[in-house]
C-alpha cells in the first residue's frame, strides 16, 4: 500500500505523511475513510509505531484526518477550496524547482507553458487512464 525508502535521505515519517496527503487529495482515500490502526500500519511497514503516531498527528494538525479516541483515525471532510489550497502547497516545491531550472537554462515563461501543456497532453492520451484522472 505504501512504499518507504529508508535509503532516500528523507525521513520515513515524511515519506509516509506525503503519501497519505497525496492519496487524500487525489480522492484515493475518501472523506470518512478509516485509516489503519497505528499497530497495523507499523507492523505492515516494519516501522516504529511512534513513526505512525507522528504521521497521524501531523495529518490531524493539517486538517487531513481526525482522530476519534477509542475508535480510530478517519479522513476528515474538507471543502473543495481547502483541498485546492492543499494541492497547491503540495505541488509548490516542484513548480518552484521547474521555474528555477528553466531560468538557469534560459527558457522563458511561454516556453515553459508550452512544455507543461505538451506533458499534460502526453499523460492524458496514455492508455489505461481513469476518467477521474483529469
Amino acid at each position: 500500500m505504501f512504499l518507504l525508502n529508508p535509503n532516500s535521505g528523507v525521513p520515513l515519517y515524511l515519506q509516509l505523511q506525503k503519501q497519505f496527503q497525496q492519496r487524500i487529495l487525489a480522492g484515493q482515500l475518501h472523506d470518512g475513510a478509516q485509516l489503519p490502526s497505528v499497530r497495523e500500519l507499523s507492523a505492515e511497514l516494519h516501522v516504529n509505531p511512534l513513526t505512525v503516531v507522528k504521521v497521524y498527528q501531523n495529518l490531524e494538525k493539517e486538517g487531513f484526518v481526525e482522530t476519534r479516541r477509542g475508535v480510530g483515525t478517519y479522513v476528515s471532510h474538507q471543502s473543495p477550496a481547502l483541498k485546492m489550497d492543499a494541492r497547491r502547497r503540495q505541488i509548490g516545491p516542484a513548480v518552484e524547482q521547474l521555474v528555477v531550472e528553466a531560468l538557469h537554462l534560459g527558457l522563458d515563461e511561454k516556453e515553459i507553458h508550452s512544455l507543461v501543456s505538451e506533458k499534460f497532453q502526453q499523460f492524458k492520451s496514455r492508455p489505461g487512464r481513469k476518467a477521474n484522472d483529469e
